[in-house]
């Protein structure tokens, strides 16, 4: 038995082709030479994140360009600055709806609208809300009166139950759970027949 001498160093191992022809079709990934490399850092670099960037996961601040649509979480709008005060006012922007009427929200968008987002909608929305519902009060008058009138019949009056009992309910369905939903720091829209966006 004769001893064979190792290849050259400049020359691939037996089992592997030449730099400049393909790979062998049994031959899995990765290749070597000019098709790929061994997976893994680059060498001379220690394991670990590329230069520059942080050890774990992405931060969780206002925006993170790696994320691509902004941090996880926030869904809906920009998170709260100061929960606690932010909520507070949102939920009193809808109980004083109930317990007032439109003043309270109306006060309160004027002086959240500037400084905090998620007040400022929930106030918008509440104000929203109770124009939306003189909008319908003021429609079914203005199909009920004149026939009332002209026909003398008041029967057509009795229309006005419709949005009596959408003011009614409404009130306490969409109010509270506005309410319930600003509490927890959260964004809810009202459906839009209940509440056209006419403030922002």
């Amino acid at each position: 038995m004769t001893d064979q001498p190792p290849p050259p160093s400049d020359q691939p191992p037996p089992d592997q082709p030449p730099p400049d022809q393909p790979p062998p079709p049994h031959q899995p990934p990765p290749y070597h030479g000019a098709y790929g490399q061994p997976p893994g850092p680059p060498p001379g670099q220690p394991p670990g994140p590329p230069p520059g960037q942080p050890f774990g996961p992405p931060s969780a601040g206002p925006y993170d360009p790696r994320y691509g649509y902004g941090p996880p979480g926030v869904p809906y709008g920009p998170g709260l600055q100061n929960p606690g005060e932010e909520t507070t006012w949102a939920i009193f922007a809808y109980v004083g709806n109930i317990l007032i009427g439109f003043l309270p929200p109306l006060v309160i968008y004027l002086v959240k609208k500037n400084t905090s987002p998620f007040t400022r909608f929930h106030a918008a929305q509440s104000m929203n809300y109770q124009l939306t519902m003189l909008i319908h009060l003021v429609a079914v008058a203005a199909v009920c009166v004149p026939p009332a009138i002209l026909l003398d019949a008041p029967g057509f009056l009795a229309l006005f139950i419709l949005p009596y009992l959408e003011l009614l309910i409404g009130g306490w369905v969409f109010l509270i759970l506005g309410a319930v939903k600003a509490g927890k720091g959260q964004y809810y829209r009202f459906p839009t027949f209940f509440c056209y966006r006419m403030i922002r």
